[in-house]
Protein backbone atom coordinates (compact mmCIF):
# COMPACT_ATOMS: atom_id res chain seq x y z
CA UNK A 1 0.00 0.00 0.00
CA UNK A 2 2.72 2.20 0.85
CA UNK A 3 4.37 1.86 -2.39
CA UNK A 4 1.06 2.96 -4.11
CA UNK A 5 0.20 5.72 -2.34
CA UNK A 6 1.56 8.49 -4.30
CA UNK A 7 -0.30 6.93 -7.52
CA UNK A 8 -3.53 6.65 -5.59
CA UNK A 9 -2.89 10.67 -3.91
CA UNK A 10 -2.02 11.33 -8.00
CA UNK A 11 -5.04 9.72 -8.99
CA UNK A 12 -7.53 10.98 -6.48
CA UNK A 13 -6.00 14.44 -7.20
CA UNK A 14 -7.16 14.10 -10.58
CA UNK A 15 -10.73 13.36 -10.17
CA UNK A 16 -10.56 16.73 -7.87
CA UNK A 17 -9.07 18.97 -10.62
CA UNK A 18 -11.64 17.40 -13.25
CA UNK A 19 -14.68 18.19 -11.23
CA UNK A 20 -13.30 21.60 -11.01
CA UNK A 21 -14.27 22.76 -14.19
CA UNK A 22 -17.59 22.38 -14.62
CA UNK A 23 -17.73 23.73 -11.16
CA UNK A 24 -15.63 26.79 -11.93
CA UNK A 25 -17.90 27.14 -15.03
CA UNK A 26 -20.93 27.96 -12.59
CA UNK A 27 -19.28 30.14 -10.25
CA UNK A 28 -18.14 32.38 -13.52
CA UNK A 29 -21.41 32.72 -14.10
CA UNK A 30 -21.66 34.83 -11.63
CA UNK A 31 -18.30 36.22 -10.62
CA UNK A 32 -15.79 38.07 -13.23
CA UNK A 33 -13.12 35.89 -13.85
CA UNK A 34 -10.62 38.61 -12.15
CA UNK A 35 -13.06 39.26 -9.19
CA UNK A 36 -12.90 35.77 -8.83
CA UNK A 37 -9.45 35.20 -9.69
CA UNK A 38 -8.58 37.63 -6.70
CA UNK A 39 -11.18 36.34 -4.03
CA UNK A 40 -10.31 33.01 -4.80
CA UNK A 41 -5.64 33.94 -4.32
CA UNK A 42 -6.78 35.88 -0.98
CA UNK A 43 -8.29 32.79 0.57
CA UNK A 44 -5.72 30.48 -0.66
CA UNK A 45 -3.31 32.77 1.12
CA UNK A 46 -4.54 32.93 4.00
CA UNK A 47 -5.42 29.07 3.95
CA UNK A 48 -1.77 28.69 3.38
CA UNK A 49 0.30 30.39 6.03
CA UNK A 50 -2.50 29.20 8.85
CA UNK A 51 -1.55 26.12 7.35
CA UNK A 52 2.16 26.10 8.44
CA UNK A 53 1.64 28.45 11.47
CA UNK A 54 -0.71 25.36 12.94
CA UNK A 55 2.30 22.91 11.65
CA UNK A 56 5.10 24.67 12.91
CA UNK A 57 3.02 24.96 16.59
CA UNK A 58 2.65 21.45 16.82
CA UNK A 59 6.31 19.96 15.25
CA UNK A 60 8.45 23.38 15.31
CA UNK A 61 8.52 22.64 11.84
CA UNK A 62 11.50 24.99 10.05
CA UNK A 63 9.48 27.47 8.10
CA UNK A 64 12.14 29.58 6.02
CA UNK A 65 13.85 28.60 2.78
CA UNK A 66 17.16 29.15 2.07
CA UNK A 67 18.14 32.32 -0.14
CA UNK A 68 19.89 30.56 -2.66
CA UNK A 69 16.14 28.75 -3.75
CA UNK A 70 14.64 31.94 -3.75
CA UNK A 71 14.87 32.24 -7.61
CA UNK A 72 13.60 28.32 -7.84
CA UNK A 73 10.38 30.01 -6.14
CA UNK A 74 9.95 32.80 -7.90
CA UNK A 75 9.52 30.71 -11.21
CA UNK A 76 8.17 28.07 -9.89
CA UNK A 77 5.31 30.83 -8.39
CA UNK A 78 5.32 32.75 -11.75
CA UNK A 79 4.64 29.70 -14.27
CA UNK A 80 1.98 28.12 -11.56
CA UNK A 81 0.47 31.19 -9.85
CA UNK A 82 0.86 33.88 -11.60
CA UNK A 83 0.28 32.43 -15.59
CA UNK A 84 -1.58 29.56 -14.88
CA UNK A 85 -4.03 29.75 -12.34
CA UNK A 86 -5.30 32.93 -14.60
CA UNK A 87 -4.81 31.31 -17.46
CA UNK A 88 -6.99 28.66 -16.80
CA UNK A 89 -9.50 30.97 -15.47
CA UNK A 90 -9.73 32.98 -18.53
CA UNK A 91 -9.88 29.95 -20.48
CA UNK A 92 -12.76 28.23 -19.10
CA UNK A 93 -14.71 31.68 -19.33
CA UNK A 94 -14.32 31.76 -23.18
CA UNK A 95 -14.64 28.18 -23.53
CA UNK A 96 -16.44 24.84 -22.64
CA UNK A 97 -15.82 23.38 -19.52
CA UNK A 98 -14.86 20.21 -21.52
CA UNK A 99 -12.42 21.81 -24.04
CA UNK A 100 -10.76 23.64 -21.24
CA UNK A 101 -9.89 20.28 -19.40
CA UNK A 102 -9.19 18.62 -22.69
CA UNK A 103 -6.16 21.01 -23.03
CA UNK A 104 -4.57 21.38 -20.07
CA UNK A 105 -4.46 17.77 -19.96
CA UNK A 106 -1.80 18.16 -22.32
CA UNK A 107 0.70 19.37 -20.02
CA UNK A 108 2.26 16.17 -19.30
CA UNK A 109 3.56 15.71 -22.91
CA UNK A 110 5.36 19.77 -21.90
CA UNK A 111 6.79 18.22 -18.84
CA UNK A 112 7.84 15.32 -20.79
CA UNK A 113 9.56 17.72 -23.17
CA UNK A 114 11.03 20.16 -20.38
CA UNK A 115 12.72 17.08 -18.29
CA UNK A 116 13.94 15.42 -21.47
CA UNK A 117 15.68 18.47 -21.97
CA UNK A 118 17.27 19.76 -18.50
CA UNK A 119 17.91 15.44 -18.09
CA UNK A 120 16.13 15.60 -14.59
CA UNK A 121 14.10 12.38 -15.74
CA UNK A 122 14.40 9.25 -18.39
CA UNK A 123 11.09 8.98 -20.26
CA UNK A 124 10.50 5.67 -21.78
CA UNK A 125 9.90 5.77 -24.98
CA UNK A 126 5.98 4.17 -24.66
CA UNK A 127 5.61 7.38 -22.51
CA UNK A 128 6.42 9.69 -25.19
CA UNK A 129 4.39 7.58 -27.85
CA UNK A 130 1.38 7.99 -25.62
CA UNK A 131 2.05 11.71 -25.49
CA UNK A 132 1.99 12.78 -28.99
CA UNK A 133 -1.05 10.49 -29.44
CA UNK A 134 -3.21 12.55 -27.31
CA UNK A 135 -1.36 15.68 -28.82
CA UNK A 136 -2.58 14.58 -32.45
CA UNK A 137 -5.65 14.13 -30.24
CA UNK A 138 -6.20 17.61 -29.25
CA UNK A 139 -5.13 19.00 -32.31
CA UNK A 140 -8.14 16.94 -34.49
CA UNK A 141 -10.48 18.70 -32.16
CA UNK A 142 -9.03 22.12 -32.06
CA UNK A 143 -9.21 21.80 -35.82
CA UNK A 144 -12.49 20.52 -36.22
CA UNK A 145 -13.50 23.51 -33.68
CA UNK A 146 -11.84 26.47 -35.80
CA UNK A 147 -13.17 25.38 -39.33
CA UNK A 148 -15.85 27.25 -38.90
CA UNK A 149 -13.68 30.36 -38.15
CA UNK A 150 -11.52 31.75 -35.03
CA UNK A 151 -14.05 32.56 -32.62
CA UNK A 152 -14.26 32.94 -28.80
CA UNK A 153 -14.79 29.19 -27.72
CA UNK A 154 -11.35 28.46 -29.92
CA UNK A 155 -9.22 31.32 -28.48
CA UNK A 156 -10.52 30.24 -25.13
CA UNK A 157 -9.10 26.63 -25.98
CA UNK A 158 -6.00 28.38 -26.90
CA UNK A 159 -5.57 30.15 -24.08
CA UNK A 160 -5.53 26.95 -22.14
CA UNK A 161 -3.53 25.25 -24.29
CA UNK A 162 -0.74 28.37 -22.96
CA UNK A 163 -2.09 27.78 -19.27
CA UNK A 164 -0.90 23.43 -19.90
CA UNK A 165 2.47 25.13 -21.00
CA UNK A 166 2.90 26.82 -18.01
CA UNK A 167 1.78 24.52 -15.71
CA UNK A 168 4.28 21.88 -16.90
CA UNK A 169 7.07 24.71 -16.19
CA UNK A 170 5.50 24.68 -12.72
CA UNK A 171 5.93 21.39 -12.12
CA UNK A 172 9.54 20.40 -13.59
CA UNK A 173 10.95 24.19 -11.72
CA UNK A 174 9.06 22.82 -8.42
CA UNK A 175 10.96 19.62 -8.65
CA UNK A 176 14.03 19.92 -6.65
CA UNK A 177 12.51 22.47 -4.06
CA UNK A 178 10.00 19.00 -3.17
CA UNK A 179 13.68 17.26 -2.31
CA UNK A 180 14.61 20.04 0.27
CA UNK A 181 11.42 21.02 1.56
CA UNK A 182 7.74 20.08 3.20
CA UNK A 183 5.26 20.28 0.37
CA UNK A 184 3.21 22.97 2.01
CA UNK A 185 6.30 25.05 2.68
CA UNK A 186 6.79 25.38 -1.38
CA UNK A 187 2.90 25.87 -2.22
CA UNK A 188 3.04 28.68 0.38
CA UNK A 189 6.19 30.26 -0.67
CA UNK A 190 5.36 29.51 -4.71
CA UNK A 191 1.74 30.86 -3.82
CA UNK A 192 2.74 34.14 -2.09
CA UNK A 193 5.28 35.30 -4.70
CA UNK A 194 3.20 34.15 -8.08
CA UNK A 195 -0.04 36.06 -6.42
CA UNK A 196 1.50 39.71 -6.14
CA UNK A 197 1.08 40.33 -9.53
CA UNK A 198 -2.49 38.33 -10.13
CA UNK A 199 -3.56 40.63 -6.66
CA UNK A 200 -2.49 43.75 -8.05
CA UNK A 201 -4.11 43.11 -11.39
CA UNK A 202 -7.31 41.85 -10.45
CA UNK A 203 -8.34 44.48 -7.85
CA UNK A 204 -10.01 46.76 -9.78
CA UNK A 205 -12.01 43.83 -11.14
CA UNK A 206 -13.58 44.09 -7.18
CA UNK A 207 -14.96 47.89 -8.05
CA UNK A 208 -16.97 46.73 -11.28
CA UNK A 209 -18.00 43.30 -10.31
CA UNK A 210 -21.65 43.08 -9.19
CA UNK A 211 -21.71 41.76 -5.96
CA UNK A 212 -25.46 41.46 -5.93
CA UNK A 213 -26.04 38.62 -8.00
CA UNK A 214 -23.67 36.31 -6.27
CA UNK A 215 -25.67 33.53 -4.64
CA UNK A 216 -24.72 30.84 -2.08
CA UNK A 217 -24.02 28.70 -5.16
CA UNK A 218 -21.40 31.82 -6.45
CA UNK A 219 -19.74 31.92 -2.83
CA UNK A 220 -19.73 27.92 -2.37
CA UNK A 221 -17.72 27.14 -5.95
CA UNK A 222 -15.21 30.10 -4.94
CA UNK A 223 -14.57 28.71 -1.46
CA UNK A 224 -14.55 24.85 -3.67
CA UNK A 225 -11.97 26.00 -5.63
CA UNK A 226 -9.87 28.00 -3.33
CA UNK A 227 -9.54 25.28 -1.22
CA UNK A 228 -9.23 21.88 -3.11
CA UNK A 229 -8.62 22.06 -6.37
CA UNK A 230 -5.76 23.90 -5.61
CA UNK A 231 -4.17 24.72 -2.56
CA UNK A 232 -5.13 20.82 -1.08
CA UNK A 233 -4.64 19.21 -4.90
CA UNK A 234 -1.45 21.37 -5.50
CA UNK A 235 0.01 20.16 -2.12
CA UNK A 236 -0.89 16.57 -2.61
CA UNK A 237 0.56 16.63 -6.32
CA UNK A 238 3.37 18.12 -5.05
CA UNK A 239 3.97 15.09 -1.94
CA UNK A 240 2.92 12.63 -4.88
CA UNK A 241 5.43 14.04 -7.53
CA UNK A 242 8.23 14.20 -5.48
CA UNK A 243 7.75 10.54 -4.60
CA UNK A 244 6.82 8.96 -7.84
CA UNK A 245 8.39 11.46 -10.11
CA UNK A 246 6.81 13.81 -12.43
CA UNK A 247 6.62 12.14 -15.42
CA UNK A 248 4.49 8.96 -13.72
CA UNK A 249 2.33 11.51 -11.75
CA UNK A 250 1.61 13.64 -14.31
CA UNK A 251 0.61 10.82 -16.85
CA UNK A 252 -2.83 11.43 -13.81
CA UNK A 253 -3.51 14.44 -15.83
CA UNK A 254 -4.90 12.53 -18.72
CA UNK A 255 -7.88 11.68 -16.39
CA UNK A 256 -8.87 15.28 -15.94
CA UNK A 257 -10.82 15.74 -19.50
CA UNK A 258 -12.78 12.77 -18.61
CA UNK A 259 -13.74 13.14 -15.43
CA UNK A 260 -14.35 17.32 -16.38
CA UNK A 261 -16.21 15.24 -19.30
CA UNK A 262 -18.91 13.04 -17.49
CA UNK A 263 -19.39 16.13 -14.86
CA UNK A 264 -20.18 19.01 -17.33
CA UNK A 265 -22.65 16.71 -18.93
CA UNK A 266 -24.99 15.88 -16.03
CA UNK A 267 -23.97 19.67 -14.51
CA UNK A 268 -23.64 22.09 -17.96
Amino acid sequence: MRRHLPALVALLTAIVWGVNFPFLKIGLAELSPLAFTFCRYVFMLALAWAVLAWQHRRSRQRLTVDAVDYPRLALAGILGFSLYMVLSIVGVSETTAFSNALMIALAPLFSALLLFASRMERIRPIQVAGMFLSLAGAAIFLADKARGGIGIATIGDLVSLVAAVSYAGYTVSVKPLLGRYPATVVTAYTLSIGAVPVLWLSAPALLTQDWGRVDVVGWSVLLWASIFPVYVAWTAWSWATARAGVARTNVFIYLVPVVSGVVAFFLL
